[in-house]
């Protein structure tokens, strides 16, 4: 699945080591018929390029599991454009807040999330092989 080979490239190229009981169950279930994820991929030329899943808490909030382009794709605002489609889908599910983990890891995509408004939240458990979490209070 193209899907998986762009997160496991990213994380490779980033030296994240993956845990032992690191889950991709949110992309399994993607094509699964009454799975709660919500995946957007973007595909040039028959191919996957990048792709951003959000995944439900409750009823106020959603998690913006993850946000990955292809190396290549990198550095076109194609980034910013998946954020921006994640917000919209948010606030148009009437969701009152978004958050993501990730790790520092990645530069650019953490002051991408800090350009668009989410802050950081310090006190909170973060799941492993992330050391960062975020959260924006969206506005409809």
């Amino acid at each position: 699945m193209q899907i998986k080979a762009i997160l496991f490239s990213s994380l490779k190229e980033y030296e994240i080591a993956v845990p032992d009981n690191y889950s991709v169950s949110d992309i399994d279930s993607i094509y699964a018929k009454n799975n709660i994820e919500q995946a957007f991929v973007l595909v040039r030329a028959d191919s996957v390029i990048g792709f951003v899943v959000l995944i439900p808490i409750n009823e106020d909030c959603i998690e913006l599991k993850r946000l990955y382009l292809t190396s290549s794709e990198r550095g076109q605002k194609l980034g910013k454009y998946l954020l921006n489609y994640a917000i919209n889908f948010a606030i148009k599910n009437c969701y009152r807040y978004i958050r993501l983990e990730t790790t520092s890891k990645f530069e650019k995509a953490v002051t991408l999330y800090k350009k668009h408004g989410f802050v950081e939240l310090k006190d909170v458990e973060k799941t492993p092989g992330h050391d960062l979490a975020f959260e924006k209070i969206l506005e409809f």
